[in-house]
């Protein structure tokens, strides 16, 4: 199931932890092979007691057995969900999915997003790679583990928070159209109004009499 992208999103990052966290499943595979090796040798000895010489067959078969669930549980999950997992950056959101489909699947919105924060160890320092601590509005932080080359990963994120809440702010102080006055209705005949009286004369003054202004006084125009 493809992910879905809100109307003017773009994904700008897809990316999976560094393959140095596969480092950890190779070093136990070959734990594995050197165990599995060395018991079997150990068992096909011809100088054993005799008691392992008879329970031999069925020791071999647990064995293959440990080794085969250490194999599993060490290795191929662990390559597994490195594999699945994937870390996308978009216009808008963080999401993390593992697997197929939308069933393992986390998203934070970059309008929650305070502050990034990046902690490396000294094996990350070497491959460029680091945990980003995303710190968002619910007070807590998603860890994002073994990002490769995480200084510019965390740049992207802020750049990217940063032009949506420009973006939103500039829709926000948009000035809105003017109102349209609606069409009137089919049939819709305006009230005549009656003609306004004519006003009457005005008196004329004595001569001899000055006019003043409203106040009172004569061309003087009041100040507050």
């Amino acid at each position: 199931m493809g992910l879905k992208l809100a109307p003017g999103e773009q994904v700008r990052v897809r990316t999976r932890s560094h393959p140095r966290a596969l480092t950890g499943p190779v070093l136990r595979l070959m734990l594995i092979a050197l165990a599995t090796s060395y018991v079997q040798g150990l068992l096909a000895r011809p100088d054993l007691p005799e008691l392992l010489v008879e329970a031999r067959g069925w020791l071999v078969g647990l064995v293959w057995i440990l080794a085969a669930a250490a194999l599993f549980f060490g290795c191929l999950r662990p390559a597994w969900r490195w594999f699945n997992r994937r870390t996308l950056l978009t216009t808008r959101r963080i999401i993390q999915r593992a697997g197929f489909g939308a069933s393992r699947e986390r998203a934070l919105h970059l309008l929650s997003v305070y502050d990034v924060r990046m902690r490396q160890r000294r094996g990350q320092r070497m491959s460029q790679s680091g945990d980003l601590m995303v710190d968002h509005g619910s007070g807590g932080s998603w860890v994002l583990a073994n990002m490769p080359e995480a200084v510019r990963f965390r740049e992207l994120i802020l750049r990217e928070v940063g032009a949506l809440r420009q973006e939103i702010s500039l829709q926000g102080g948009a000035p809105q159209p003017p109102m349209q006055a609606a069409a009137p209705s089919p049939g819709y005949r305006p009230a005549r109004t009656p003609a306004p009286a004519p006003a009457p004369a005005p008196a004329h003054a004595p001569s001899g009499a000055h006019t003043h202004g409203i106040l009172g006084g004569r061309g003087r125009a009041y100040r507050g």
